[in-house]
């Protein structure tokens, strides 16, 4: 389930589209100004931001600037909702760069359209990029083409590589008795103490459905292995359920492997372990 932040003054203008967004299968954030908006912005996921631009503290013009002087968030949609329909205020909006301009009124069809097709662009634009900018993970495309380089390297200087695939083991119990947004939070949780733990050449990246996978040059498995179960025995994540304040663990296991001279081709083993960890889900 995607999150969309609306971001409008008016009480019963922000009511009436974050109704017509939950209709449309979308979690809703709500600010009042940009200010508010900003703060949610840095503290919580958001996949769309739909703002109205005519607002008191930091209006939707100042708010867009503020948001993409952050690298993590130039890929994250932005999307003007107002009723300022004057040609010039639309062409100033396209010319900044905002990923749409909708004009009020608007049907909730029109608008589930216009976003759907939004997050639809910016899902293809991400495609090409190797790293998220958001979470800073590599992403599975790249994990793949660096193994195959790094196989080859390590194995034309007869050198140790070894590949971690970390998973969330009640993932799916996360979707299925909490949420799938919650999942992919704690998800992130994750991923962040993973980089945290990685040196500076390691490729850590996400897979996707709660599994990250390690990549770690000039490391054996015998030195893999205790690294990787350290982590597991001392990682104590946990996110709230914002419904009643519990605190849910996050489960994270692991498999290792090291890949070496003669070893099967390294992106076999790399879907061999992926396909382990979908076992044990």
């Amino acid at each position: 389930m995607k999150t969309i932040l609306v971001v409008e003054d008016s009480g019963s203008s922000r009511d009436i589209t974050s109704h017509f967004l939950q209709q449309g299968g979308f979690r809703v954030l709500e600010a009042e100004d940009g200010e508010v908006a900003l703060a949610i912005i840095k503290s919580q996921h958001v996949d769309l931001i739909l703002t109205d631009i005519m607002m008191p503290k930091m209006d939707g013009w100042a708010l867009y600037r503020e948001v993409r002087k952050d690298h993590k968030f130039n890929l994250t949609p932005f999307v003007f909702l107002t009723v300022l329909d004057e040609l010039e205020s639309q062409i100033k909006g396209l010319s900044l760069g905002v990923d749409d301009y909708i004009t009020k009124p608007v049907t909730p069809q029109q608008l589930i359209a216009r976003v759907n097709t939004t997050l639809l662009r910016s899902e293809r634009l991400s495609a090409y990029f190797y790293i998220n900018p958001v979470s800073d993970l590599g992403t599975p495309g790249y994990l793949r083409h660096r193994l195959q380089t790094e196989a080859v390297r390590c194995r034309a200087a007869n050198q140790h590589l070894s590949l971690v695939i970390f998973g969330i083991g009640n993932y799916v119990s996360l979707v299925v008795q909490n949420a799938q947004w919650f999942a992919e939070s704690c998800s992130r949780e994750a991923g962040k103490l993973l980089l945290s733990k990685a040196r500076e050449y390691d490729v850590v990246a996400d897979m996707g459905q709660g599994c990250f996978a390690i990549l770690l040059p000039n490391i054996s498995a015998d030195k893999a292995n205790p690294w990787a179960a350290n982590i597991t025995n001392k990682a104590r994540l946990s996110q709230v359920w914002p419904d009643t304040e519990q605190q849910i663990s996050i489960d994270l296991g692991f498999s290792c492997d090291s890949i070496s001279p003669g070893d099967q081709d390294p992106i076999e083993l790399l879907n061999k372990q992926l396909a382990s960890f979908e076992r044990k889900w």
